[in-house]
C-alpha cells in the first residue's frame, strides 16, 4: 500500500497530510512535526484525530512519509488507544 509514492524528509511533510494506520484506513491528520531542526532529530507526530483530539505518534511508529500520506505501523486499535498529546 502507497509503495509508489516516493519518501521525503520528516522536515517537508506537508501539515494536514492523511495519517494512516497499517490497514491502510486514516487515523487522522497531521497537525505538527516534533522535533529538532537544528539536530535533524523527528521525534513524532502530534495527529488529530477524526473525533478532533490531539494524539502523539512517536517516530518509532512512523514507517513512511510522502508528499501524499504519513503510513505508520499502528493497527486501528492501537490508533484508537493513543494518549491525548499534552504540549510541553
Amino acid at each position: 500500500m502507497f509503495e509508489d509514492e516516493t519518501p521525503i524528509a520528516w522536515t517537508a511533510m506537508p501539515r494536514h497530510a492523511p495519517v494512516m494506520a497499517v490497514d491502510g484506513s486514516q487515523i487522522g491528520t497531521a497537525d505538527s512535526v516534533l522535533g529538532d531542526q537544528e539536530e535533524d532529530i523527528f521525534h513524532g507526530l502530534v495527529v488529530k484525530r477524526h473525533d478532533g483530539q490531539l494524539v502523539e505518534v512517536t517516530a518509532a511508529r512512523v514507517k513512511k512519509m510522502t508528499a501524499n500520506h504519513v503510513l505508520t505501523d499502528l493497527d486501528p486499535a492501537e490508533a484508537g488507544a493513543l494518549a491525548p498529546y499534552r504540549r510541553g
